[in-house]
C-alpha cells in the first residue's frame, strides 16, 4: 500500500513505543543504461590514468594502444575489481535482507585516480540496526580482502618487473603506506608497480567508507551500533577531520562535502531492538580497518627542479679607497631559473672585517625568471687595506654555488704625483715624480678583462701577478710606456704598504 511504519522510543523516561506510519516517498529509478554509461566512462578515466602510470613506471614514449592496454591491465582493471567488489558485498548482503538496491554507480573524475569510487542506491528503507551494521560492513570488507589480494600480486610484480629510474622528471608523488603493510609482508614493496597502486587506492577507499559520519559505510554502522547518539560521534570525526586539514587540505574538503550531503543518519524502521553479539563483533572489526588502512597524509606531490643558471661578474682586483668610482667592489649575480616551477634563492656574502657588505638575500624565482642581484664591499677605514679573499655562497632549490674572488684595497700614494691618471690614447708614456721617500712598486692588472703591454711583456686576462717593477728614488722621476690592448683597462702600481698609484684606459 506503499506506506511505512517506524518504530521508536520517546527520550521521556517511562514513555511509551511510538510508531509512525508515513507515505513512502516515490523516488526516480535510473534504467540500467546509466550504471553502464557510467562503467564505461569510468573505464576510461582510470584507463588513462593507469597508461600514465605504465609509461612513467617503464619510462617508455606513448605510442598508440598498447600502452593503453597495459593501463587497462595495471592499473584500471585491478582498480574497478577493488571497487565492484566493494560495492558488489553491500548489494548482495542488502538483497539477502530484504533490502531492494541498485547495481552500483561508479564515478569518473578527472584525478589523479582516474574515479571518486562507486555507490549503490538502497532502494527500500533499512528494517533495524542489525541490517544497518551487516549491509555497512559487508563493501569494506569485501573491498578489504580483494585490496590484500591485489597488493599481494602488484608486490610480485614490483619485484620481477623494476622501475626504470628518470631522474630528470620535476614532479614525483610519494604516497604514505597504512599500517596493514606492515603486518602483511607480502604487501610490502619499495617498487610501486601500477597494480600495487591500485590496491593503496583500495585501502584508501576502504579507511574513507568507513569513517563514522552520515550515511557513509562508516555511518551506517556507527548508526547500527550507537543508535541516535551516533550523531555526536559523527560531530567528533568531523572535528578529526578539520584538524588532519591542517596538515592535508583534502581532508577539509571532505569535510564539507559531508556538510553538505549530512552529518546525521535517518533511522532505520525498527530503532528499537539493539545490535546482537555477532554484529558487535562486525562493529569491532569496521573499527580495526580505519586502523589497518587510514593513512593521514594519504598522497604528497613533490616537485623537483631540474637545474639553474648562476652566473658572478668578476669585478675589479682593486679597491681603491676614498675614490668615487673604485672605492668599492662591485659584483653582479645573475640567476636564471630554468624549471616549469618556483625556487628559493638565498645569497649569501662572507663579512669582512673593516668592510660594509650587502647582507644576505632571501627570496624566490617564478618559473623561467631571470634576475640580477647586486652585492657591494665597501671598506670602512683603513683597516680594510690589504689583500682579502671574497666569499659568496648562492643557494637555490635545485644546487648550491660557492664563489671566491680576491680583492686587494689601497689607498693613493700622496707621495707620488700623478697617483691617478686617466687616458685615452693606447700609447701612454705616464711620468712619475717622487716627493717622498725611496718607494718600489710592483705593477698589476686592474682587473681580470685589462689587457696592456709594459717593458714588451703582455699582461693578459688569465694573469693577475706582477710582471714588472718601477722603482722610484728619493725626490726623482720615473717615465714608462704603456700599451693598452683593449678598453676599460687598468694599471695599478702597489708598494708593500698598499699605496698605490693607478692608471685607467676608457
Amino acid at each position: 500500500m506503499d506506506y511505512i511504519p517506524i518504530i521508536t522510543k520517546r527520550n521521556e523516561p517511562g514513555s511509551d513505543f511510538v510508531i509512525t506510519v508515513i507515505k513512502r516517498r516515490k523516488g526516480k529509478k535510473f534504467g540500467i543504461w546509466v550504471n553502464i554509461v557510467l562503467l564505461i566512462a569510468t573505464l576510461a578515466s582510470t584507463i588513462y590514468v593507469g597508461e600514465g602510470l605504465y609509461v612513467g613506471y617503464f619510462n617508455i614514449s606513448s605510442n598508440g594502444p598498447i600502452e593503453y592496454f597495459y593501463g587497462f591491465l595495471y592499473f584500471s582493471l585491478p582498480l574497478m575489481i577493488i571497487l565492484g567488489s566493494h560495492e558488489l558485498g553491500h548489494y548482495f548482503v542488502a538483497r539477502r535482507n530484504g533490502v531492494a538496491a541498485s547495481l552500483p554507480f561508479f564515478i569518473p573524475a578527472p584525478t589523479i585516480l582516474g574515479t571518486l569510487g562507486a555507490f549503490i542506491s538502497l532502494r527500500d528503507p533499512l528494517p533495524d540496526r542489525k541490517t544497518l551494521i551487516k549491509v555497512g560492513a559487508a563493501g569494506p570488507i569485501v573491498g578489504f580482502i580483494m585490496s590484500i589480494i591485489v597488493g599481494i600480486v602488484g608486490a610480485y610484480l614490483g619485484n620481477v618487473q623494476h622501475p626504470v629510474i628518470v631522474t630528470s622528471t620535476q614532479i614525483s608523488y610519494e604516497i604514505s603506506l597504512p599500517f596493514i603493510y606492515s603486518i602483511v609482508p607480502f604487501l610490502f614493496t619499495t617498487n610501486v608497480h601500477p597494480v600495487a597502486f591500485a590496491a593503496w587506492v583500495g585501502f584508501l577507499v576502504t579507511a574513507i567508507n568507513l569513517f563514522p559520519v552520515g550515511q557513509l559505510d562508516g555511518g551506517h554502522i556507527a548508526r547500527g551500533l550507537l543508535g541516535e547518539r551516533a550523531k555526536y560521534f559523527s560531530y567528533a570525526f568531523l572535528m578529526i577531520l578539520i584538524i588532519l586539514g591542517v596538515y592535508y587540505l583534502s581532508w577539509i574538503i571532505f569535510a564539507v562535502i559531508i556538510i553538505i550531503l549530512g552529518l546525521n543518519h535517518p533511522p532505520p524502521l525498527n530503532d528499537i531492538s539493539k545490535p546482537g553479539k555477532k554484529e558487535l563483533v562486525v562493529g569491532a572489526v569496521a573499527i580495526m580497518l580505519i586502523i589497518l588502512c587510514f593513512s593521514p597524509v594519504p598522497i604528497v606531490e613533490h616537485i623537483i627542479p631540474e637545474s639553474v643558471n648562476v652566473s658572478l661578474s668578476q669585478g675589479n682586483n682593486f679597491i681603491v679607497m676614498n675614490d668615487s668610482y673604485f672605492g668599492q667592489e662591485n659584483y653582479s649575480l645573475n640567476v636564471q631559473n630554468v624549471n616549469n616551477v618556483s625556487i628559493s634563492v638565498t645569497v649569501s656574502p662572507e663579512k669582512i672585517p673593516g668592510f660594509n657588505v650587502t647582507r644576505s638575500i632571501n627570496t624566490s624565482l617564478t618559473a623561467h625568471q631571470e634576475k640580477v642581484f647586486y652585492i657591494n664591499y665597501i671598506p670602512e677605514n683603513y683597516s680594510a687595506l690589504g689583500e682579502h679573499t671574497i666569499y659568496i655562497n648562492v643557494s637555490t632549490t635545485p644546487k648550491s654555488f660557492e664563489f671566491v674572488r680576491d680583492a686587494i684595497v689601497v689607498s693613493l700614494d700622496q707621495n707620488i704625483s700623478p697617483n691617478m691618471i686617466f687616458s685615452n690614447t693606447n700609447d701612454t708614456w705616464i711620468t712619475f715624480i717622487n716627493y717622498g721617500k725611496s718607494d718600489y712598486f710592483g705593477i698589476y692588472k686592474m682587473n681580470n678583462s685589462s689587457q696592456f703591454i709594459i717593458s714588451n711583456t703582455t699582461m693578459n686576462a688569465t694573469s693577475n701577478t706582477t710582471v714588472s717593477s718601477v722603482d722610484i728614488a728619493t725626490s726623482s722621476t720615473k717615465t714608462i710606456e704603456i700599451r693598452f690592448n683593449n678598453p676599460d683597462s687598468g694599471v695599478v702600481l702597489v708598494d708593500n704598504r698598499y699605496q698605490a698609484m693607478v692608471v685607467i684606459y676608457n
